[in-house]
Formats: structure tokens, sequence, C-alpha cells
């Protein structure tokens, strides 16, 4: 048994952070307080939300890359050891949304794809992303077995349980999701209740320029289901200490040891 506790830190975002704003400077406040091992950000929190719109605008997708290429730049000003994001990339000449953590001293290091992307009002996705590369691998972050689950990912359940049986500790999912927000806490449960991970996730918050209102709320669940942490408007940066113990314990249970 072990008794190493980390850290994990996760936000709701205002809709349109930029790197150079007061928005930027009280989040990065927040974040040195708590000094975590582990920082989530939402699903490319850089920018407006670009998939907002029905067609593919290639000015649009040249400003959300030069505001992710800014804000990688200055992620040390967070002052946590490792950050997990999301932002848009071009892979193999395809237009990406990938998931990526960052060191001072790696930098930015690809982990995996976005692989289901929705199709309606103001979640135009798959108009503006292809897959890219299909895997679902585990990455180190912050001294943790991490895999990520992109938003939509996380309704798949069978994604979870995959990556409790691969010796993942922590699921990290970058959101950037509306105002309803119950379902989407019910998935992260049955994420942590399938995989015996904690599963972190982040989420922008409020109305952006365009009126499109997303409903933040960052959380932590542990492998119980239970939630250990959760963002407010009051709160916008909430963390918890991640007990591998805990992790230990529940890959070994019902239902994780359950064969298929």
């Amino acid at each position: 048994m072990t008794n190493k506790k980390i850290t994990v830190a996760v936000c709701e975002n205002p809709p349109e952070l930029v790197a150079d704003s007061a928005d930027w400077s009280a989040l990065c406040g927040l974040v040195k307080v708590l000094a975590p091992q582990l920082f989530l950000m939402n699903e490319l929190p850089f920018g407006s939300w670009i998939s907002a719109g029905k067609k593919f605008l290639a000015a649009s997708w040249e400003k959300s890359r030069a505001l992710h290429e800014t804000g990688v730049k200055r992620l040390a000003e967070l002052g946590a050891e490792t950050v997990a994001l999301t932002v848009p990339r071009v892979v193999r000449r395809q237009r990406v949304n990938e998931a990526s953590t960052w060191t001072a001293r790696l930098g930015l290091r690809p982990v995996h794809t976005k692989q289901f992307f929705p199709e309606e009002q103001g979640f135009y996705e798959a108009r503006w992303f292809r897959n890219g590369p299909r895997h679902f691998r585990i990455a180190k972050a912050g001294g943790l077995r991490c895999g990520f689950l992109i938003c939509t990912e996380l309704m798949f359940n069978e994604l979870a349980r995959r990556y409790g049986r691969s010796g993942a500790q922590v699921i990290l999912v970058p959101r950037a999701t509306g105002e309803s927000l119950e379902r989407w806490l019910v998935a992260t449960r049955m994420a942590a209740i399938v995989s015996g991970c904690y599963v972190c996730s982040s989420n922008r918050a409020g109305c952006d320029s365009r009126g499109q209102k997303f409903g933040g709320e960052g959380w932590i669940v542990d492998p119980k289901g239970e939630l250990v942490a959760r963002t407010s408007s009051y709160r916008p940066v909430a963390s918890c200490e991640i007990d591998l113990n805990i992790v230990n314990a529940a890959q070994k249970e019902y239902p994780c040891y359950v064969k298929e």
C-alpha cells in the first residue's frame, strides 16, 4: 500500500479566456495558492468556441490556434507542476482537438485526439475537426497515470472501463458543455465507478460574446462515484488529494473486477 497523495485541481473558466487578461491573472492567482501537481483546464480554453459556427472559417481557426499557442507559452504562470488541456492542431493534414500535457521541462506533449463530435446548435464540431489517430493512451501527468476523455467521449462508459483495466488512476475530462449539467455529472460518476479511477473535469462558464451559454462547474469524483470537489462562480478553482490506495482498492472490487 502507498500513502502517496497528489493534489489535482479543476476549474470553470470564462468562455473567451485570453492569456493576457485580468481573468487569466485571477486564474493564475487561484491556482498558485493550491499549488497542485496537476491542473486540468477546460476544453480548448483560450478564445471563443469556434465550433459554434455552422460553417468552417479558416480565419477563426487560425485565430484560435494563435490564441492557444500564446496561452501555452504562459502556462508556467499557473504555478502547477503539470497542466492538462486541449488545443487545436493540424495533425497529418487534419484539424484536430488534441489533449496534451504541459510541464516546464518538456513543454507541450500530445496524448490523444478527440474521436467523437456532436453536430447540433452551438456544437458543430464535426464541421471543424477530424478525429485524427484513433487511440486512447495513458500518459504520465503530475505523478499519475492519466487517460483523457474529451467532453463527448465521457458518454461512452466502455472507454472509461478500458482506461481502468489498462492501469489508469485518473481520467481527465476537459469540457465545453451547456447548462444541462446533471447528465454530465451522472456520466462522470459512472466513468469513475466502472474504471475505479478518479475522474476530473473542467468546463467553460458563462455567456460568450455571441450569446452562447456554458454551464461551468468543474468537479472531481472519486472511484466510488462520490463527488469530492466542485467549482462554482464563487469558487472557480477546486482541488482534492488523489489517494492511490482508494484507486488500488476500487479496481479490485465490483464492478471493476468483472471479466468481459
